[in-house]
């Protein structure tokens, strides 16, 4: 397992780093968007395993929100003004055409089920995975930057509690949504965010304070690990082992970003608010 996790890393991260600072933004855009139809049919398929038609819908609902984010004007001028201009009213459609579709369910409980099923999936996947894009043509003029510290602290800090929850872990986290994580492992992943987020501060962003970087990395960190414990709830619902197979060791996407996801948001508006004039 260990050794298929570096081998794809091996190959993923070279392709990653051209991918942020290298690729031209329709290349960028258009490759989360492909990860994120994707994160949409492995989140559908885990939640109706037996039911193809809702599968489509989910999907195909998701990927009108994302599409419609997708769509905002890629300019660190406009891009927060712009940035619900298509994805609001997109989001609205799609919550209502799933309302109505209670109309068609035989039973009511298990309509009102579904519904809230679906509408989960298109907010985690369709909804949350662009904000990749918003964040590399960022308000802050240096989007690029900002997505590699959201990678670099959640994967750095993925790797660190993982070797520090084999090596100390004792006390269990959270054992009902996690049986694996420890309390020890969850600390080692803190202290790889912040060293993470320290090395990016100096070689990317030497305009941010030492205060503000430790703090954005810390609440990236809590982040990351609310996220992929939210993702194990979601699984252990849904009864998979994996979301997926995309990553040879991995998983799948939404197993890959579950740690980044709610941090990827949480970056985007803080450096839209704070930085995004200066």
């Amino acid at each position: 397992m260990l050794r298929a996790r570096l081998a794809t890393a091996a190959v993923a991260i070279p392709i990653l780093l051209l991918l942020i600072f290298a690729a031209p933004f329709w290349l960028y855009r258009a490759v989360v968007l492909a990860l994120t139809v994707l994160a949409l049919l492995e989140y559908f398929q885990m939640a109706f395993p037996d039911a193809k038609a809702i599968q489509a819908c989910g999907v195909a609902g998701g990927a009108l929100v994302a599409f419609g984010m997708a769509s905002t004007t890629p300019e660190p001028q406009t891009i927060s003004a712009a940035a619900g201009t298509f994805s609001g009213p997109l989001l609205a459609v799609v919550a209502a055409g799933l309302m109505l579709a209670l109309f068609f369910a035989e039973d009511p409980a298990t309509g009102v089920d579904r519904v809230g099923h679906s509408m989960l999936g298109v907010l985690y996947a369709g909804a949350f995975l662009p904000h990749f894009i918003w964040l590399r043509w960022g308000p802050a003029g240096n989007g690029a930057a900002w997505v590699f510290f959201v990678l670099a602290v959640g994967m750095l800090g993925d790797t660190a509690g993982y070797f520090a929850g084999r090596q100390f872990g004792r006390r269990l986290l959270m054992p009902t949504v996690s049986p694996k994580k420890t309390v020890e492992g969850a600390i080692g992943a803190l202290a790889g965010n912040v060293v993470a987020g320290s090395v990016v501060k100096m070689l990317l962003l030497p305009g941010v304070g030492w205060g503000e970087i430790l703090s954005i990395s810390l609440i990236a960190g809590v982040l990351a690990q609310t996220g992929d414990l939210c993702e194990s709830l979601l699984k252990r619902a849904f009864g998979a082992k994996d979301s997926g197979h995309f990553f040879p060791g991995h998983g799948g996407i939404l197993d890959r970003t579950d740690s980044l996801v709610f941090p990827t948001v949480f970056v985007y508006y803080y450096v839209s608010f704070l930085h995004g004039h200066g």
